[in-house]
This record gives structure tokens, sequence and C-alpha cells, in this order.
């Protein structure tokens, strides 16, 4: 088996029209959510082999936010420029040329509109909105994930800082 979680980054200022896409930060609202994300996943007892994040630092702050809330070492995080501006495609690439014999559970923090329609696509259905710190749980039926999207799958679950649990 293999698990994933693909994370869209947190909610992000938009501080003017002088600083670069990739460095805008997060927001107030931002770091209260990932930090609620974060604690979601402790008290589900969910923990990664790896956790990969694009490089934009609104991702990466998400990362590290929810990293230390399940206390994942920071200094693992691992960062792929490409998952900036990917489609889903691309990010099912990056996934897939994942390290099997390492990695038995993998989280993704990126963007939108790849990781929605990335999870639409793996859980079958329409998602109205996969809100800022959205995220999506997958168990694969596989070893390798290299075979993970030809393989059958479960939905584990679907969370947003908006549910109330």
């Amino acid at each position: 088996m293999k698990y994933l979680l693909i994370n869209r980054h947190a909610k992000s200022s938009f501080p003017g029209i002088n600083i670069n896409d990739c460095e805008r930060p997060l927001n107030e609202k931002g770091f209260h959510d990932a930090s609620v994300m974060g604690k979601r996943l402790h008290e589900k007892q969910i923990s990664f082999d790896l956790m990969l994040s694009s490089t934009a630092i609104r991702a990466l702050t998400t990362c590290q936010l929810i990293a230390a809330e399940i206390e994942y070492s920071l200094e693992a995080i691992l960062t792929n420029k490409d998952i900036y501006g990917a489609d889903a495609t691309l990010i099912k690439k990056i996934i897939s040329n994942t390290d099997s014999d390492k990695v038995e559970s993998l989280s993704v923090f990126g963007h939108n509109p790849a990781l929605h329609m990335l999870a639409e696509e793996m859980s079958g259905r329409k998602i109205e909105r996969f809100s800022e710190c959205s995220m999506l749980y997958v168990r694969f039926n596989t070893d390798k994930w290299s075979n993970a999207f030809n393989k059958g799958r479960e939905i584990v679950f679907l969370d947003s800082p908006e549910n109330r649990n």
C-alpha cells in the first residue's frame, strides 16, 4: 500500500505588485489554517516518509507548519521547483517517480488548479471547491509509486479548514 496526501497551500497575502508570485507569504488566516490542518493530521496519527513542496513561499510555509504539527523534521522537507505551475499530469509524474523502496507515505504541497484537478480525478467526482489548505488523503493498492495511478485506490478523506471536525 502507498499513501498520498495532496495539500493546497494555505491562504496567502497579496502584498503588492512589486513582489514575485513565488515570494508571496501566508497571511494570518493561512498560518492559522495550516496549523489547524496539521493538528488534524496529528490527531489521525498520520505521518509521512517524505514531505515534498513547491518552492513557492506560501506552499513551503504551509508544508513547514504542518510538518511541525506532526513532528516531521523541517530539514527533511524536499522542494521541487516543477510543482509550481505544474498541471495535474506533471504532478502525477512527480509522484510516480518517487522512490518506492523508501517512501510508503508521501505528501505533496502545491497549487491550484493542478491539485484541484488531481483531487477530482482521484476521487472520481466533482469537487466544488478545493480551497486554500484543502487536503485529500488517498490509499493506493500498490507497492510501487510508478503504478499508483493505474491501480485501485480509496479516498480516505477530503478535508479543508472550513470543515468543523
